[in-house]
């Protein structure tokens, strides 16, 4: 079914009951409320009758039973209506009908005579209207009942009309995002929905575009690994080949030595498929971690130490900032030591002779609990904004050389990224070009027993 004639339909019923609802209640309130104003009105139009009455004959009732309190045609139909008055004693001064008094009076209407505050005596009726008060209030209430069924249609046209332009107004959106989806499920990636408004269409928009721009960087990212792969692959096995097939050509015994190139590209391939297997298991959330408290200070060091004959070699300095007390945290100790190596020796890769990096550890209160964060700054070169966003992603390199002096294999920073969420903590870099790099652990990294 149409998108527009579902919502249309769906707008119009909900209109139709509104309508119906409204009408009823209008048909009702208007009808009731009528009543009971005509039924108000008389009585007080009738009991005013005789109180001018009264007051006209010096506040006494004498003659009061030639009183004409019916119009031409309860004159000509005087069994119509009957009327009785008594007095506040109770006796009866004045009566106009064919049956008795005291019938109307157990079973009529009655109201109070008040003349300036004193109750002078009590009017019957069987009914308050005069015939002529009758046809108007016949003819005033069949008006309302008339109109009464005329609101419904014109509302009903009304709501239609609106309903129909409201469905147009809403599925316009819609109207403009499906030929886009569409080409996004045809696989181009590459075409971005315009965002007009700033409403729930504009956030959809807004997550449809965001939507196409992971895919085509996922679809990217699925296209370079195998281009990545075999060039890192490519390297040490051309080595090892022409290397094999020097040996094979000399046709002579083959010293120990002429065998450690063999064995560097062999170490090196063995590394290579040893992160790609880590960094599989942990973006599949099968990385088993082997948790207990560790110290992160002694995790930091030892690292620190093997760092440190180049760091002086090259006039680096190491500034440590460690708290007081001692930080036992609940991890992986194996784990943690490579996040810390990756990023120090990614560190230290672009630090420049004469600069520094700097290694802080904090730790703060959050929920009741104690946390510990890890920053680790450097004054290297640093990064452009827009290359940020990928910097944790495999085989990413910032320069756009291959050389594994300056770059590495690209698997460095997502492994430690995949290891750090898989302690349920999350990192991140800063970073300007010219500026320090800073990685930060966050404090939810790490948690106290």
């Amino acid at each position: 079914m149409n998108v527009r004639w579902c919502i249309g339909d769906k707008l119009f019923v909900a209109m139709a009951i509104l309508v119906l609802f409204v009408t009823v209640g209008y048909y009702g309130a208007t009808q009731g409320y009528l009543k009971n104003r005509f039924e108000d009105y008389f009585k007080a139009k009738t009991t005013e009758l005789v109180e001018i009455y009264y007051k006209e004959h010096n506040n006494s009732w004498v003659g009061i039973e030639e009183l004409k309190i019916s119009d031409e045609l309860e004159q000509r139909n005087p069994d119509q209506r009957e009327i009785a008055l008594l007095s506040p004693d109770g006796s009866t001064l004045f009566f106009r009908g064919s049956g008795d008094p005291e019938s109307l009076i157990r079973q009529g209407k009655w109201n109070t005579v008040v003349v300036n505050g004193t109750v002078v005596g009590t009017i019957y009726v069987n009914s308050w209207e005069s015939s002529e008060d009758r046809l108007l209030k016949k003819y005033i209430l069949d008006s309302m009942r008339t109109s009464s069924f005329r609101v419904p249609v014109v509302t009903g046209i009304v709501a239609l009309l609106l309903g129909l332009w409201l469905v147009k107004k809403l599925t316009q959106p819609l109207n403009r995002l499906i030929p886009a989806i569409q080409k996004m499920a045809d696989g181009k990636l590459h075409n971005r929905i315009p965002v007009t408004t700033r409403d729930e269409f504009g956030k959809v928009t807004e997550a449809l575009n965001h939507m196409a721009q992971q895919l085509l960087r996922a679809e990217e990212a699925r296209k370079n690994l195998t281009a990545d792969v075999a060039h890192e692959l490519r390297t040490p096995l051309s080595i090892i080949q022409c290397q094999m097939e020097l040996m094979q050509e000399r046709g002579r015994d083959i010293p120990p030595e002429a065998l450690l190139p063999l064995q560097d590209e062999v170490i090196r391939l063995s590394k290579l498929v040893d992160d790609l297997h880590k960094l599989t298991l942990a973006e599949a959330g099968k990385l088993q971690l082997d948790r207990s408290k560790a110290d992160l200070v002694p995790l930091l060091d030892r690292i620190i130490d093997m760092l440190h004959p180049e760091a002086e070699e090259r006039h680096i300095d190491i500034v440590r900032t460690y708290p007081v007390q001692s930080l036992n945290a609940f991890v992986d100790p194996n784990r943690m030591t490579q996040v810390f190596y990756n990023l120090l020796v990614n560190a230290m890769r672009h630090t420049s002779s004469g600069g520094r990096i700097s290694i802080r550890i904090t730790d703060t209160f959050h929920h009741e609990l104690r946390y510990a964060a890890v920053e680790i700054a450097d004054t290297g070169v640093g990064i452009a904004a827009e290359r940020l966003p990928y910097l944790f992603d495999r085989f990413y390199r910032v320069e756009e050389s291959r050389s594994r002096h300056t770059g590495g294999m690209g698997l460095g920073l997502a492994i430690a990224k995949e290891f750090v969420e898989a302690h349920q903590g999350f990192i991140s870099v800063q970073s300007e070009v010219g500026r320090v790099w800073c990685y930060k652990m966050s404090r939810q990294l790490f948690w106290y027993n």
